[in-house]
């Protein structure tokens, strides 16, 4: 890519303010929250990033930023992804459908972005190095062999600044004192 600059996200995220957010929003547990928990993180990784990772989740169907090198980057948080005893990462869910068909897998994003909340870890693998396994109700991915992913941050410590923030009760004090 002549010209473009390759998103070097070990160094162009701050991962410490991104945990910071993910602490905040870690009590939006409940199916109706868990969409919203999701969407305030990438918010953050797109903010955090320096302009490198442009949100377009909320607009883009099957990628959450548009990074500045041209790439598509989706994006998975799962309290635990990185196995340290076996080979294979754990499945995530890729997509979810209530639906008793299969469902046809395009490629829609270059680069995957694994978010560990319990090991504060973050690793990015290329869309060709994943497995995915589709079945009726949902579609999982993983990575067969994890030496493939590129870790850029781990053991991760919170920025202290969101020490004490809860979002839940932030967004819904909000909504009630919407509400006339």
């Amino acid at each position: 890519m002549k010209g473009i600059t390759m998103i070097n996200l070990k160094n162009d995220v701050n991962w410490k303010k991104v945990f910071g957010v993910i602490n905040s929003v870690s009590t939006l547990t409940r199916n109706q929250t868990r969409p919203l928990r999701t969407e305030i993180v990438e918010m953050a990784i797109a903010k955090y990033s320096g302009g490198k990772l442009k949100y377009v989740g909320d607009s883009a169907d099957g990628m959450d930023f548009e990074g500045s090198d041209g790439l598509r980057y989706e994006c998975k948080m799962q309290g635990t992804i990185f196995q340290p005893t076996t080979p294979h990462s754990a499945k995530v869910i890729l997509k979810n459908h209530y639906s008793t068909k299969k469902h046809d897998i395009k490629k829609t994003f270059d680069k995957m972005i694994f978010i560990d909340t319990k090991k504060r870890k973050v690793g990015v693998v290329d869309f060709e190095q994943l497995s995915i396994e589709n079945k009726s109700a949902d579609v999982k991915c993983w990575v067969k062999d994890q030496s493939v992913v590129d870790i850029v941050a781990d053991g991760v410590t919170a920025d202290k600044s969101y020490d004490g923030l809860n979002m839940e009760q932030v967004i819904f004090e909000a909504i009630q004192k919407s509400m006339k």
